[in-house]
């Protein structure tokens, strides 16, 4: 699969010129980049299908979008750990410190989504409009936190695969 992206990846490299061009299209087709997709929507369809249950069974939706984005926050980080970041973390305390701060900046991105339900609870809009509208601001919220503050192997001084 690395193969193919990175051979996809030299066919646009070579077909399309610029130097902002190149940089975006270098960032967007990797193979973190998919996979972090993939599993961006893999925890996004968990995400949704909570709150769906939720609020079928008429739960508030404020309510609905912690519990949902509280079992989202899991799935996302033995996801981001394993498959996207490859985090060398081992041991008790570095997984629960990794955990940790992978929490606050979901639940930072939590906060922003309530907000952003209450806003259209208040002005009567649909809420499931409303929560992917959300979920799309939060997932390239979350991947350049990951990216630069949670999963930073140069910050942590581990290795990495950042060179795909």
């Amino acid at each position: 699969m690395k193969d193919r992206i990175l051979c996809f990846r030299t066919f646009l490299l070579e077909h399309f010129h610029g130097d902002k061009l190149q940089s975006l299209i270098y960032g967007l087709i990797s193979y973190q980049m998919i996979t972090y997709v993939f599993f961006g929507i893999f925890t996004s369809v968990i995400d949704v299908g909570v709150y769906s249950i939720l609020t079928y069974l008429h739960i508030n939706i404020l309510v609905a979008n912690i519990l949902s984005t509280l079992c989202a926050i899991v799935v996302a980080y033995i996801t981001n750990k394993r498959f996207v970041f490859n985090s060398a973390a081992h041991g008790f305390s570095a997984v629960f410190y990794e955990f940790m701060r992978f929490s606050e900046a979901r639940i930072a991105t939590l906060l922003m989504t309530e907000l952003i339900l209450l806003i259209c609870h208040l002005l009567h809009g649909n809420p499931y409009t409303t929560k992917i509208f959300a979920m799309v601001l939060t997932v390239c919220i979350n991947y350049i936190v990951s990216k630069l503050y949670i999963f930073n192997s140069k910050q942590k001084g581990t290795k990495s695969d950042e060179k795909f």
